[in-house]
């Protein structure tokens, strides 16, 4: 008696192929990037009223915009540490028996930040609740990395011709614009933004761009690949000197960008910026030689729109810009040739008559 097992069918192996595909693309598009870090940390230490450490607290940070929660609880001297949160505003809070809930509302986190929240409890029931002032330092006292941060509003406000978000590092102590012949930066992009920055010093084409985390360098001239409008830009950061060990790809400086991302509630923006000659004055030199107005007509539009797919959990964000130009200029005059003077006979290129002195030298070189 012989047994044979079943054999799958080809339609049945090619679905489970099929199916783990589809599970492994679904499982690599889910985690985060892992990469240089665009986020902070949030950390401090908790004590009672008599400023002695308290072990075993419980310590709740929740992203305010998002009400995504992070738990942790104190060691034995009192400390916690709450890593990788994307920047935004959070709520920390700190439950322990015997003592009131305290709730701390710290400034917010921003890129690469370690911010410091020290909460000092006081005794009570735990069903009261305190706000307390949380003791959060201005200054960076954890992190050793050099650098300035763009925030959202200076983002949307500041002015921006051609709207290059990244032409704000100029804000920035030791940036400066890249040398105008310098041939790091070809054709890739056009804008203020097209010679690029060095940063402390450095050259323009050792700059490390990242975009959510991602690397965001052309391969070829090592330039900004993609630079989102200002509207769909949270934040930026650029990082000049003693960077930590995430970053390590070049030597002078660092951007980052981190775009925004969907709420709890449903927000967003429409924009249209023009720019047109007819509100224009001509130029002194134009109007001295009679010279139209040059034409420019510019629209840059678009929005972004963000919102909950599930409150708490998921969240989308989509963001468009678009631009139409027309423009003309006037350039410098430039000399033709007549036929005749293609043909080396330049005897007729003075006042419109005969240049003697060409006519000699024509009669005495004949061939």
């Amino acid at each position: 008696m012989k047994c044979r097992t079943a054999q799958p069918s080809i339609s049945s192996t090619f679905n489970r192929r099929t199916l783990t595909r589809l599970a492994v693309f679904c499982l690599a598009v889910s985690l985060p990037a892992i990469s240089q870090n665009t986020n902070g940390r949030i950390l401090g230490i908790v004590t009672d009223p008599q400023g002695a450490a308290l072990a075993g607290a419980k310590v709740t940070v929740a992203n305010a915009a998002t009400n995504i929660q992070r738990t942790t609880v104190t060691d034995g001297t009192g400390s916690y540490q709450v890593l990788d949160l994307p920047i935004g505003t959070y709520v920390v809070t700190v439950d322990m028996k015997g003592f009131t809930k305290a709730i701390a509302h710290p400034p917010a986190l921003e890129i690469n930040q370690s911010l410091r929240v020290d909460i000092a409890m006081k005794v009570g029931g735990t069903t009261e609740v305190v706000q307390v002032e949380s003791q959060s330092s201005q200054v960076e006292t954890v992190n050793p990395t050099i650098g300035g941060t763009v925030t959202g509003k200076p983002i949307q406000d500041l002015p921006l011709n051609g709207r290059e978000v990244l032409d704000l590092a100029f804000t920035q102590p030791g940036v400066l614009p890249a040398p105008t012949n310098s041939s790091a930066y070809g054709s890739e992009k056009s804008g203020s933004f097209a010679e690029g920055f060095t940063v402390a010093g450095g050259r323009p084409d050792a700059v490390t761009y990242l975009l959510d985390g991602g690397l965001n360098n052309a391969v070829t001239s090592n330039n900004v690949v993609f630079d989102p409008n200002p509207d769909a830009v949270d934040e930026f950061r650029i990082l000049t000197n003693n960077y930590t060990a995430e970053y390590g790809r070049n030597g002078g400086g660092t951007v980052t960008v981190v775009t925004k991302s969907g709420t709890n509630d449903l927000h967003g923006s429409a924009f249209d910026y023009l720019r047109n000659d007819a509100f224009n004055a001509n130029d002194y030199f134009d109007k001295q030689l009679g010279l139209p107005r040059p034409v420019l007509k510019r629209n840059q539009f678009g929005g972004t729109l963000g919102g909950p797919i599930i409150k708490d959990r998921f969240f989308w964000f989509f963001g468009y810009q678009g631009q139409r130009q027309t423009s003309v200029t006037h350039g410098q005059a430039v000399t033709t040739y007549t036929p005749a003077e293609l043909n080396g006979n330049f005897s007729q290129a003075v006042s419109g008559g005969p240049d003697p002195n060409v006519v000699a030298y024509l009669q005495a070189n004949p061939y």
